[in-house]
């Protein structure tokens, strides 16, 4: 049978869950709550519960999560926003759609990951940030310690976690979200935690923030009459779901880690790069990364696993720099143009069988040794 990267038949095929979809369905046609009701609600509540924020705001998906995270700090045309210089193309859209400046930051070789050495040279060198986007990436937790340092240090730049991956994610012991930062999910159907379409939402332990953001994705409607908002209300369906999956989703995060621990355990010693075995128990494993020698041994080997029936994913083909919106972009990217193009993500999903994460590991081996 053949081995996907994610596997939405298996992930949906629980009666229970089926049956209580079916039923607050039901319920939502009769009641005729449709955008918004009182799911939302309690998905807001509970998820801010797990993840140890004051606030959970749903919006439309995780896009528009990191737009109104910035339009609420105020960023705008002329602005300057660091990001990593490898991320899913969203970070960067979100910036650029508020008119603002995209800068740059290099990443580490080992994770991806934004590089507090880097973000520090290109603050040094007055490349002014009026906001900064670190990206738990794969679901790998980000420096945050050290990001946090420095800026402070430039006078304490407003932070905006990028946490779309990391749903699961622990930082220094935490949920992601728990820093006290603008913190922005999505709940696209991929995610560790997914809708039957888009979502997403912001935390925040700000209560004025929270309030321009609940003004701000309901068209800018307020108690106090209308601001410049927008349209960006998480329908009351999603919302249903995604408190029904919630319900589950730390018992497939648990599996996600252990089957990321197996994967280590059988790659180890193979002519490729793992993630460094400290983020197995911090990361939410949202995809699994190896790091390959070139761009040649990546595509060899995603074609080497496709011919068994073994599904990957080459993420990310290019540094954020080298696509045609970001060409004109400051900062650095000298290591993120070195990764982009190396890194292969194997299969992770919590409905793997030890088989199958058997037999991932067995076609790497044999593709190494050969």
């Amino acid at each position: 049978m053949p081995i996907s990267l994610y596997n939405f038949a298996r992930l949906h095929d629980d009666a229970h869950m089926r049956e209580a979809i079916r039923a607050r369905m039901e319920e939502i046609i009769d009641n005729g709550h449709f955008i918004e009701g009182p799911y939302n609600l309690a998905f807001e509540e509970k998820f801010a519960c797990h993840q140890k924020a004051k606030h959970c705001l749903l919006v439309g998906n995780g896009t528009d999560a990191l737009e109104i995270s910035l339009k609420i700090l105020g960023i705008g045309p002329g602005d300057r926003v660091g990001i990593p210089a490898i991320s899913f193309c969203a970070t960067a859209e979100a910036v650029l759609n508020t008119g603002a400046q995209v800068v740059l930051v290099d990443v580490s070789p080992e994770t991806g990951l934004m590089c507090p050495n880097s973000l520090g040279r290109i603050l040094r060198k007055k490349h002014r940030a009026k906001a900064l986007i670190p990206v738990h990436l794969y679901g790998l937790p980000a420096p945050m310690g050290a990001i946090e340092e420095t800026c402070t240090d430039f006078g304490g730049i407003p932070l905006i976690e990028d946490a779309a991956q990391a749903f699961g994610t622990l930082i220094e012991g935490d949920p992601a979200g728990a820093r006290g930062h603008l913190a922005t999910f999505s709940f696209y159907p991929t995610k560790n935690l997914g809708s039957f379409g888009d979502a997403g939402c912001v935390l925040t332990n700000d209560t004025k923030l929270a309030e321009q953001i609940k003004i701000c994705r309901n068209h800018g409607r307020g108690s106090n009459g209308h601001a410049l908002g927008r349209n960006s209300r998480c329908d009351h369906l999603q919302a249903m779901i995604l408190d029904i999956k919630l319900e589950r989703a730390d018992t497939h995060n648990k599996r996600r880690k252990a089957i990321a621990a197996s994967y280590h355990q059988r790659l180890s010693g193979l002519p490729l790069k793992l993630v460094p075995d400290k983020y197995l128990p911090s990361s939410s494993w949202h995809l699994y990364p190896v790091f390959l020698k070139d761009t040649k041994t990546r595509e060899t080997l995603g074609e080497f696993l496709k011919a068994r029936d073994i599904e990957t994913a080459p993420f990310y083909l290019e540094s954020l720099g080298d696509l045609p919106p970001l060409m004109h972009c400051e900062g650095e990217q000298e290591v993120a143009r070195n990764l982009a193009g190396r890194i292969l993500c194997l299969p992770l999903h919590p409905f793997l069988t030890g088989e199958e994460v058997e037999r991932v590991g067995e076609a790497v081996e044999e593709f190494f040794v050969r």
